[in-house]
């Protein structure tokens, strides 16, 4: 019987471990996605349209009647040295 118990802790422990990562998952991607709308935010601002320009660019954009040209949109190269 004590081999069982010791099995049932284990799985409790186990358990409580899983909770904590769990939630370590939930919050580091709450982080990502915090992260992920101050560069859009940033992106925006160093576009510098007011409101309604850019509502009627995202509007445009949506609708198909303008198109981006091909290419790399990962940002700044400024930004990206720093990330490296």
């Amino acid at each position: 019987m004590a081999t069982i118990e010791k099995y049932r802790s284990e799985i409790e422990k186990a358990k409580a471990k899983i909770g904590e990562l769990q939630k370590k998952v939930r919050d580091l991607e709450q982080k990502i996605a915090e992260e992920e709308n101050l560069e859009i935010v940033r992106m925006v601002k160093a576009v510098k349209m007011d409101r309604g320009e850019l509502s009627a660019f995202l509007k445009a954009y949506a609708s198909g009647e303008i198109t981006l040209p091909e290419g790399d949109y990962s940002g700044d190269t400024e930004e990206t040295e720093d990330e490296e």
